[in-house]
């Protein structure tokens, strides 16, 4: 058992970030209390000693040292548990940065190796655990050499009683370690449940209004019923050793409780005992079970946060499998070239993008068309990082972008998703999570023609827009998210497919807001509107992952029957 925490506290002090002096300060503290209170025994007895042998002196003495001792204890325990308070607060906090940074680096393979709801469960749960296991470790330490303290004392005093108390102890923990065990493996079997449902439930809300449409509610709650079965399952036989472990092993301490009993009255009817060594021994009995049963509760703890140590290790020691590491070049300035070499790209040993060849000019706008599954949105994460290339190199600028660092990077390159997310907050402060300039962030509202919009609303841009900003409605979330790419001042920005939202009023605003933005910016568009392949300087025509074809739209019309099939889908935009 020993071997054993000692691997959950090693593997513990490699994820949890503690300040070494407050857990030092933790430890010594925990030494000192635990101290005190056997020594408080100690001078009990000693106290009753004096008075039935009528030495005023002595007790008197025994009574100010055994205050001073009980103000010890006190004084060590109240700073313990600030120590404790502090470290689990930082702890909490270094770790909360450490898997926020962790999560704005991954790829997209993360969430379908961890799903959103353990993910959600680790954040919620996880971290505060493993920022309170500081106190099980100074306890587990401090708790053990106590229990060793007492075994020699009352060896001293009486080796038969010492005996028994290792016996009854001994027997004790075996029961209530081995109950643990299968207590924590159960537990672990319904955290896994926990985290299938927490995943369930936000699939669901997600997807409210198919499963209200589509009639979905039988077999989602067929899905949930099997769930829940696994989650009773483990939890009743969680409940079983649980009761074992708190309840059940009550009989052999009391059984032991006993005999110590018995012992006791028989040595002092001899002769052989006297009624302060006797008082000591059954305070010493209580204080050892106490202690026994700290010991076996922070092992209990130790076991239990060694579960949330493995989850949050699985995602801050999760490795992107296309190596998306970032260089260390900071170039202030770039003109927004983009060229692409030989680029391939493959998933799950399917290949979806087939030897790409083509570069973008500053401040040209280029429109990526082709029918869904031809590989545009994978063209995108390719500019956007989120996948290496499995061949060929993407220049920025004729320099690779993986020598670029993140900061520079990210700065550079900017995008508005076909589906934005905003910020549960308000207006302003959606924008100012990418420029605080207020004349700037109305700047840019204006271009994206959100502006008067926003000034209607009666707090203005202080309005708070609700979860998935669900008081507006799509074409203004989606214009707000345009903004805000704007206020990024990126050379390059990436539009995917932004005007699917868009009501035919609104989406007439894109091409002007193009038309602007591209004086001093590399605009890339994923589009299926057909004037704004008309808008774009180029068009690039993808089929099954490969470029059928790049130009104008007038040379396009002319020889890609493609193109000229996408263009027959009916346009919802208005004339440049």
């Amino acid at each position: 058992m020993v071997k054993e925490l000692h691997r959950y506290i090693r593997a513990y002090f490699r994820i949890a970030k503690l300040s070494p002096w407050l857990f030092i300060l933790n430890l010594l503290s925990a030494l000192i209390y635990k101290t005190a209170a056997i020594a408080r025994k100690f001078i009990a007895a000693l106290i009753i000693k004096g008075l039935t042998e009528q030495n005023a002196e002595e007790t008197y003495f025994f009574i100010i040292l055994f205050i001073i001792v009980y103000i010890i204890h006190r004084a060590s325990y109240f700073l313990n548990f600030r120590a404790y308070s502090w470290n689990v607060s930082y702890c909490y906090r270094t770790l909360q940065t450490k898997v926020f940074e962790k999560l704005i680096s991954v790829d997209g393979d993360f969430t379908r190796k961890i799903s959103k709801g353990r993910l959600m469960n680790t954040i919620n749960n996880d971290l505060l655990e493993i920022g309170e296991m500081n106190d099980e470790i100074s306890e587990y330490i401090t708790t053990y050499f106590q229990i060793i303290a007492i075994y020699v004392v009352v060896a001293i005093y009486n080796l038969p009683a010492a005996a028994i108390l290792f016996v009854s102890s001994t027997i004790y923990t075996a029961i209530r370690t081995r109950a643990d065990r299968k207590f924590n493996y159960y537990w672990w079997r319904s955290q896994i449940q926990n985290d299938k449902y927490s995943n369930f439930l936000g699939q669901v809300i997600s997807g409210l209004q198919e499963v209200k449409t589509f009639n979905m509610l039988s077999p989602l709650k067929n899905r949930l019923a099997k769930i829940q079965e696994r989650y009773d399952k483990a939890y009743t036989m969680q409940r079983k050793y649980n009761t074992i472990r708190d309840n059940d092993v009550k009989f052999f301490y009391y059984t032991f409780h006993a005999v110590l009993y018995a012992v006791l009255i028989i040595m002092m009817a001899m002769g052989h005992l006297e009624i302060d060594i006797l008082v000591l021994i059954i305070s010493y009995h209580e204080t050892i079970i106490v202690s026994t049963r700290d010991l076996t509760d922070a092992t209990i703890e130790i076991r239990l946060t060694d579960v949330a140590l493995r989850r949050v290790s699985a995602i801050l020691n999760y490795k992107p499998g296309d190596n998306l590491e970032f260089g260390n070049l900071n170039l202030d300035r770039l003109s927004g070239a983009i060229t692409f070499k030989n680029v391939s790209l493959s998933l799950n040993h399917h290949q979806i993008l087939k030897n790409l060849n083509f570069k973008i000019k500053p401040h040209e706008f280029i429109a990526i068309v082709g029918y869904p599954g031809s590989g545009k949105t994978k063209l995108f994460d390719l500019i956007l990082r989120l996948n290496r290339p499995t061949k060929g190199r993407i220049l920025l600028d004729n320099i690779d972008i993986e020598q670029f660092s993140r900061e520079v990077y990210t700065s550079n390159v900017a995008v508005a998703n076909q589906i934005p997310f905003i910020f549960n907050t308000s207006i302003r402060k959606n924008l100012n999570f990418i420029d605080t300039d207020i004349s700037k962030q109305i700047e840019a509202c204006k271009i994206a023609g959100i502006h008067e919009f926003i000034e209607t609303l009666p707090q203005g841009y202080n309005t708070i827009l609700r979860e998935n900003a669900n008081n507006i409605s799509g074409g203004q979330k989606q214009m707000i998210s345009i903004a805000r790419t704007i206020l990024t001042d990126a050379e390059i920005l990436l539009l995917d497919d932004v005007t699917t939202a868009l009501d035919p009023d609104t989406a007439k605003l894109v091409p002007r807001i193009i038309s602007r933005l591209k004086n001093n910016r590399t605009i890339v568009m994923i589009t299926k509107k057909p004037d704004l392949m008309k808008a774009a300087d180029r068009i690039i025509v993808l089929d099954h992952g490969k470029i059928s074809d790049i130009g104008t739209h007038e040379k396009l019309l002319e020889r890609s029957k493609l193109y000229r099939s996408l263009q027959a889908v009916k346009s919802e935009v208005g004339p440049v």
